[in-house]
Parts: structure tokens; sequence; C-alpha cells
């Protein structure tokens, strides 16, 4: 039987798979619309595509993001009856599982990222891909207990 940590693991694994086959779908879009623009049947502007092209990876970002912190909330509940905001929800689980200093910093860039996508701050957030992100985050769910 699988435990929670490998469920969290898969479930964030799906965004990635979800955001490359979405990113496959509006490029084979895009190369259409290019060649036959009356081929999107009034239906949007080759334009709006280019948009969703262009804002597709923060939107998965987020997403990503989304189900990381449900995951965490969802650990944290059996150690504490607290909601602590993210920052401190994340420290306060690496405490508790002794999770590197390196992993955190890694951890703390995607959050960063996705608050700077979320809020539309204009701080310097560094900018992490979809694989980038995907990675640290399993990496950060592999400190979990199997089931909690």
């Amino acid at each position: 039987m699988q435990g929670k940590r490998y469920n969290r693991i898969i479930r964030i694994k799906a965004v990635e798979v979800e955001y490359i086959a979405v990113r496959f779908a509006v490029d084979r879009l895009l190369e259409i619309a290019r060649h036959n623009p009356l081929e999107l049947k009034n239906t949007f502007k080759p334009q709006d595509l280019q948009d969703a092209w262009h804002h597709l990876e923060n939107t998965y970002i987020v997403r990503l993001f989304a189900e990381f912190e449900t995951g965490l909330r969802s650990y944290w509940s059996t150690l504490k009856a607290t909601l602590p905001q993210t920052r401190d929800l994340i420290d306060g689980i690496r405490a508790r599982r002794r999770i590197p200093d390196e992993q955190i910093a890694n951890i703390h860039r995607v959050r960063q990222c996705r608050n700077a996508i979320v809020h539309e701050r204009d701080e310097d957030a560094e900018s992490v891909t979809i694989g980038m992100a995907r990675h640290y985050l399993c990496k950060y769910f592999s400190y979990l207990p199997q089931s909690w």
C-alpha cells in the first residue's frame, strides 16, 4: 500500500504532465492559426493563444505549489491544530523532519516565485521552471513519513 507521501508526489508529477500536454496543444493550435487563422472560427484571436502560451508556465507553477501546500497542510494537521502561514508551515515541518538548508532554500525559491505570480509583485523573485519546481517540491516530500 502506498502512503500519503507517495500520493502527494504523484499528484505534483501529474500537474507537470498536464502542463506538458497543454503546452503541446497550445503549440499545435498556434501552428494551425499561423497557417489558417480562420481555423479558430472567431472563437478567439491568435494573440489570445500567444498570451496563453506566454502565461502557461506561471499558471502551472501556481498549480504545482497549490498541490504542494495542500499536502503540507494535510501532514501538519496530524501534528498541530494550527493554520500557519505557508512560510512558517514549510519551516515548521523542516524543523521536525530535519530537512537540509539547501532543500529549504529551493522550496522558498518556488514559494517566492509563486507569490510573485499570484500577487503580481514586482519583487525580484527568482524564476523557476516547471521541472525545477516539481523536483524541489517532490524532494521536500521525500523527507516526510510515508504515511500520516
